[in-house]
């Protein structure tokens, strides 16, 4: 399933293209990286979810100044989709 995300970053507004990839226990979201943001971050990465962790893994280690900060405004975004934009599977989520 793919998404469209708008992001702020100094200021500015940014569409992003996700894709969410949903699998057992993790949701992988493939970001397609604004074309302003190509010297700090490589043209798609990833953003995985496992479970029911709060916080996304990603790998920062690599990220600095506004790659660092574009990641982070990426998943500040996601954490607001509803579930069927977060990889929501079945039963998990219709549970009442």
């Amino acid at each position: 399933m793919t998404r469209q995300i708008t992001i702020t970053v100094a200021g500015v507004q940014y569409m992003v293209n996700v894709d969410i990839e949903s699998g057992q226990t993790d949701i992988v979201y493939h970001v397609n990286t604004p074309q302003h943001f190509r010297k700090e971050l490589p043209e798609t990465f990833d953003i995985v979810k496992r479970g029911n962790e709060q916080q996304p893994r990603y790998d920062i280690q690599h990220l600095e100044g506004t790659g660092r900060e574009v990641a982070e405004a990426v998943w500040q975004q996601l954490c607001t989709l509803p579930p069927q934009f977060k990889g929501a599977r079945g039963k998990e989520e219709t549970d009442l």
